[in-house]
């Protein structure tokens, strides 16, 4: 085998080999993107149904869609709901709806979706009765535990103000 020949075979193989890395970051890209649009799916699918029990007052599902430490939060709720709050659901037409206007990972372990939320009884803790809220927006905090997302609670969802950008 001549010299030039010899050459000719490890330009080949070099070519041959920068090839296959390059498709290699290609699709190990490829399954980072799909891993983590798993990710937000999964944290997405809890916290909408998560909101979807909170805010029409299906208090024992969201329950299950929390951390231990956020059951005392549902609970001081359900503790403050009055006559005139069931009375007033009852009245409702509708359900609460809710959209998902955002899903922010923080971390591997953390995240907050936003909502806007609306048609939804609204209480106040300090006795007084509820009221039908048009529309408000709140934020859900999620973590990561033993594989499963989770809402944290660390109060009482509290209305934000919308930004007028």
């Amino acid at each position: 085998m001549t010299h030039k020949r010899k050459i000719s075979i490890i330009n080949r193989l070099f070519t041959y080999f920068v090839i296959a890395a390059f498709f290699s970051v290609v699709l190990s890209c490829s399954n980072r993107n799909d891993a983590e649009q798993d990710e937000i799916k999964a944290i997405s699918e809890t916290a909408d149904s998560f909101a979807g029990r909170y805010f029409n007052f299906d208090l024992i599902g969201a329950s299950k869609m929390s951390t231990m430490e956020s059951k005392k939060w549902i609970s001081f709720l359900a503790s403050n709901i009055t006559q005139e709050d069931v009375n007033m659901l009852r009245e409702q037409d509708e359900a609460a709806t809710f959209v998902n206007l955002n899903v922010d990972k923080t971390s591997d372990s953390t995240a907050t979706s936003s909502y806007k939320v609306t048609n939804f009884l609204m209480i106040d803790t300090l006795g007084r009765p509820g009221i039908i809220t048009d529309e408000a927006f709140y934020k859900i905090n999620l973590v990561k535990r033993n594989g499963r997302w989770l809402v944290k609670m660390e109060g009482l969802p509290r209305s934000e103000r919308q930004s007028h950008d």
